[in-house]
């Protein structure tokens, strides 16, 4: 009997505890810049979150017009953990694959 109660209880906490990430507010972008002035040839865009998030990216054609054209893009996100360590997730993308270096900032 005290084994069900246990039971009973324990997936009462479960079923009612409410996960981390639901708790937080929606970051609200404040920040918002996209640049096609040479679309389809190339772009680039950056945006900073209300959460101290953000993001930067360029991307082109390389060998525009060639059987070896290929999209060329990097950039670079920035995001605190749930500690308050800020991170930079630095990318690349072409025809090698895609690269990624992450670091701690703060």
């Amino acid at each position: 009997m005290h084994l069900l109660m246990i039971v009973i209880l324990m997936v009462s906490q479960i079923i009612a505890a409410k996960p981390y990430i639901d708790s937080q507010p929606t970051p609200q972008v404040i920040r918002y810049d996209f640049d096609t002035n040479n679309m389809p040839n190339s772009y680039k865009f950056h945006y900073d979150a209300s959460d101290g998030s953000s993001r930067t990216e360029e991307g082109s054609i390389l060998n525009q017009g060639t059987k070896d054209a290929a999209l060329d893009v990097h950039g670079a996100v920035r995001w605190y953990d749930n500690k308050g360590r800020l991170y930079e997730m630095t990318y690349k993308a072409g025809k090698r694959g895609y690269r990624t270096i992450i670091k701690q900032i703060l």
